[in-house]
Protein backbone atom coordinates (compact mmCIF):
# COMPACT_ATOMS: atom_id res chain seq x y z
CA UNK A 1 0.00 0.00 0.00
CA UNK A 2 2.70 3.00 1.09
CA UNK A 3 4.70 1.74 -2.07
CA UNK A 4 1.30 2.57 -4.08
CA UNK A 5 1.09 5.63 -2.89
CA UNK A 6 4.38 6.73 -3.03
CA UNK A 7 4.42 6.08 -6.67
CA UNK A 8 1.23 7.80 -6.98
CA UNK A 9 3.44 10.72 -5.19
CA UNK A 10 6.24 10.35 -7.48
CA UNK A 11 4.16 11.16 -10.57
CA UNK A 12 2.38 13.76 -9.10
CA UNK A 13 5.41 15.73 -8.45
CA UNK A 14 6.62 14.32 -12.30
CA UNK A 15 3.72 15.47 -13.79
CA UNK A 16 3.73 18.84 -11.53
CA UNK A 17 7.47 20.03 -12.54
CA UNK A 18 6.48 19.06 -16.06
CA UNK A 19 3.44 21.47 -16.20
CA UNK A 20 5.49 24.00 -14.38
CA UNK A 21 8.53 23.63 -16.84
CA UNK A 22 6.04 23.91 -20.30
CA UNK A 23 4.28 27.00 -18.35
CA UNK A 24 7.61 28.87 -19.44
CA UNK A 25 6.07 28.62 -22.81
CA UNK A 26 3.51 30.29 -24.46
CA UNK A 27 1.04 27.52 -25.74
CA UNK A 28 2.90 24.83 -23.48
CA UNK A 29 0.92 25.98 -20.84
CA UNK A 30 -2.12 24.55 -21.41
CA UNK A 31 -0.28 21.26 -22.97
CA UNK A 32 1.53 21.13 -19.30
CA UNK A 33 -2.15 21.62 -17.54
CA UNK A 34 -4.07 19.18 -19.44
CA UNK A 35 -1.75 16.77 -18.31
CA UNK A 36 -1.28 17.58 -14.61
CA UNK A 37 -5.20 17.38 -14.85
CA UNK A 38 -5.27 14.42 -16.37
CA UNK A 39 -2.66 12.68 -14.14
CA UNK A 40 -4.59 14.02 -10.60
CA UNK A 41 -7.50 13.10 -11.70
CA UNK A 42 -6.73 9.63 -12.23
CA UNK A 43 -5.01 9.60 -9.26
CA UNK A 44 -8.12 11.14 -6.99
CA UNK A 45 -10.48 8.76 -8.45
CA UNK A 46 -8.16 5.94 -7.36
CA UNK A 47 -7.32 7.27 -4.23
CA UNK A 48 -11.13 7.95 -3.61
CA UNK A 49 -12.51 4.74 -4.15
CA UNK A 50 -9.95 3.36 -1.87
CA UNK A 51 -10.47 5.82 1.21
CA UNK A 52 -14.62 6.37 1.25
CA UNK A 53 -14.93 2.67 1.90
CA UNK A 54 -12.36 2.86 4.91
CA UNK A 55 -14.72 3.86 8.01
CA UNK A 56 -11.35 5.56 9.94
CA UNK A 57 -9.04 8.27 8.25
CA UNK A 58 -11.40 11.32 8.72
CA UNK A 59 -8.83 13.91 7.74
CA UNK A 60 -7.99 12.16 4.91
CA UNK A 61 -11.13 12.38 3.28
CA UNK A 62 -11.90 15.67 4.22
CA UNK A 63 -8.70 16.60 2.15
CA UNK A 64 -10.09 14.54 -1.09
CA UNK A 65 -13.38 15.95 -0.58
CA UNK A 66 -11.88 19.69 -0.45
CA UNK A 67 -9.95 18.88 -3.46
CA UNK A 68 -13.14 17.41 -5.58
CA UNK A 69 -14.76 20.56 -4.30
CA UNK A 70 -12.61 22.64 -5.53
CA UNK A 71 -11.69 20.32 -8.78
CA UNK A 72 -15.34 20.36 -9.94
CA UNK A 73 -16.36 24.00 -9.15
CA UNK A 74 -12.86 25.40 -11.43
CA UNK A 75 -13.95 23.08 -14.06
CA UNK A 76 -17.76 24.47 -14.21
CA UNK A 77 -16.88 27.79 -13.56
CA UNK A 78 -14.10 26.99 -16.62
CA UNK A 79 -16.55 25.53 -18.98
CA UNK A 80 -19.31 27.74 -18.26
CA UNK A 81 -17.36 30.87 -18.78
CA UNK A 82 -14.59 29.30 -21.69
CA UNK A 83 -15.23 32.31 -24.09
CA UNK A 84 -14.89 34.99 -21.64
CA UNK A 85 -12.15 33.39 -19.50
CA UNK A 86 -10.54 33.26 -22.96
CA UNK A 87 -10.57 36.71 -23.84
CA UNK A 88 -9.44 37.94 -20.51
CA UNK A 89 -5.71 37.55 -20.19
CA UNK A 90 -6.39 37.74 -16.09
CA UNK A 91 -8.80 35.21 -15.61
CA UNK A 92 -7.24 33.36 -18.20
CA UNK A 93 -3.90 32.83 -15.63
CA UNK A 94 -5.92 32.86 -12.73
CA UNK A 95 -8.68 29.96 -13.89
CA UNK A 96 -6.15 27.72 -15.85
CA UNK A 97 -2.76 28.15 -14.39
CA UNK A 98 -3.12 29.55 -10.47
CA UNK A 99 -5.99 27.41 -9.16
CA UNK A 100 -5.08 24.32 -10.58
CA UNK A 101 -1.62 24.33 -9.16
CA UNK A 102 -2.68 26.06 -5.98
CA UNK A 103 -4.87 22.40 -6.21
CA UNK A 104 -2.33 20.36 -7.35
CA UNK A 105 -0.06 21.08 -4.53
CA UNK A 106 -2.66 20.54 -2.46
CA UNK A 107 -3.17 17.35 -3.50
CA UNK A 108 0.37 16.34 -3.19
CA UNK A 109 0.39 17.25 -0.29
CA UNK A 110 -2.55 15.08 0.77
CA UNK A 111 -0.43 12.46 -1.24
CA UNK A 112 2.37 13.20 1.10
CA UNK A 113 -0.07 12.72 4.51
CA UNK A 114 -1.96 9.08 3.26
CA UNK A 115 1.57 8.23 2.60
CA UNK A 116 2.77 8.91 6.23
CA UNK A 117 -0.59 7.73 7.82
CA UNK A 118 -0.16 4.11 5.71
Amino acid sequence: MKNKISTLRQINIIAFTICILLCLTCYGRFTGQLFLSFVQVLSAIGITIQYVMTPDQKDIKNRIKTYWMITIANAVILFSLFETIMWNDFLQVFFINIIPNITAVYFIKTLILIEKAS
